[in-house]
Parts: C-alpha cells; sequence; structure tokens
C-alpha cells in the first residue's frame, strides 16, 4: 500500500517474525492485512459515500459508518432506558 493505516509485527512460536501493512475497515472496524502487490479488490474497496477504505464483507451493502452506528446504538439505549426498559 503506498499510505498504509496500521502496520502488523507477528511474532510465531517459533520466532518467525511477520510484518505487514493494514487498514482499518470504516464500516465495521475490522483490521485487513493488506498483502504485498496484490489486486486491490481482493481486500475490499472504497465506499464511494464515505470515502474510506472497506473490507470485502461491506462491499455492496449500505455505507453506515462506525461512528453513526454508535450514536444510532447510544440514542437506542437512552430511549429504552427513558422508558424504564433498562
Amino acid at each position: 500500500m503506498r499510505k498504509p493505516q496500521g502496520y502488523l509485527v507477528g511474532t510465531s512460536l517459533d520466532g518467525l517474525v511477520s510484518e505487514a501493512d493494514t487498514f482499518t475497515c470504516s464500516h465495521c472496524q475490522k483490521i485487513v492485512i493488506v498483502k504485498p502487490m496484490c489486486d486491490p479488490a481482493d481486500i475490499g474497496g472504497r465506499c464511494g459515500m464515505c470515502d474510506s477504505l472497506i473490507c470485502q464483507n461491506c462491499v455492496g451493502h449500505e455505507c453506515i459508518p462506525w461512528e453513526e452506528k454508535m450514536k444510532q446504538l447510544e440514542a437506542s439505549y437512552e430511549a429504552r432506558r427513558s422508558y424504564g426498559l433498562i
């Protein structure tokens, strides 16, 4: 990747060290490992609505960024709490 969002360094039980570029899906927060010289379509894509990198699972689905999902969950919680359900 030209501009990776993250970098992964892993060590196996054998002592072998592996390194890879990563990015975080803006819709589901999944961390995706980017293999060198891979086709961009194999790792996901870019959302046309929020212009962020997304994983393969989120390609073709509705654009609801993670922060928006959290706001919806918090509003739902507050509504249930105000009704005395929680």
